[in-house]
């Protein structure tokens, strides 16, 4: 597949075939595809948690429409209507992933910055102390960045080998929820989850916004 065929016939997929499984080498090809994006200072920060048990995925996924349910009746009873109306479509919208035979959770690392003795919050303070600039989009939130630019890797991997995904940041709304189910430390931070399947639609290419509408020379 050229690169481009990939680039332009890659969709979000939230439909899958039931019962398919994906070989464990489809799934390692895709985070292998996943490692070789660019990451700031080669931290290469990406850590991927593939979950297939069907109960726990449609546990996950029942937790993000409880939690958003229980976020519309608050909104309501307090009189926001319309942040209700919101938190009602993210029902079905954050918890379609439970019928997806594997899901992928993208998490990222901290930087290592053990050889100065420092963490990155430490140096990020330190310097904003001393006058100097704010270094969060350097040393805290270019770690998901990168992770964000390998994700887009597994994604044209996916493709490729068939399979279709959906890079999801409702199930966000949980975190905490699966930190717990997933076991996942307290140093990695949670980016996305990502649903993964056998297609079971095929949408529509949706338009595209110009390149002369995007592009600004100087």
């Amino acid at each position: 597949m050229e690169l481009d065929e990939a680039i332009k016939g890659r969709r979000s997929i939230r439909k899958y075939e039931k019962g398919a499984v994906i070989p464990k080498e489809d799934v390692e090809a895709m985070i292998e595809a996943a490692t070789w994006a660019p990451s700031g200072l080669n931290a290469q920060p990406w850590r991927f948690i593939l979950v297939t048990q069907r109960e726990l995925i449609a546990e996950m996924a029942q937790a993000v429409f409880d939690k958003f349910q229980e976020l519309s009746k608050r909104a309501y009873e307090a009189g926001e209507k319309r942040v209700a109306a919101f938190c009602r479509f993210m029902r079905s919208h954050g918890g379609f992933f439970g019928e997806a035979p594997a899901v992928i959770v993208a998490c990222t690392e901290r930087y290592d910055l053990s050889p100065f003795g420092l963490d990155e919050y430490t140096v990020t303070a330190k310097v904003k102390e001393l006058g100097g600039p704010s270094l969060e989009a350097l040393l805290i939130h270019i770690v998901e960045k990168s992770v964000v630019m390998a994700v887009q890797n597994l994604l044209l991997k996916a493709h490729e080998l068939g399979y279709g995904a959906c890079v999801m940041d409702a199930p966000l709304v949980i975190e905490d929820e699966l930190r717990q189910m997933l076991d996942i430390p307290e140093e990695q931070q949670l980016v996305m989850v990502i649903p993964l399947g056998v297609p079971a639609q095929k949408p529509r290419p949706p338009k595209r916004v110009p390149v002369s509408e995007v592009i600004r020379y100087i």
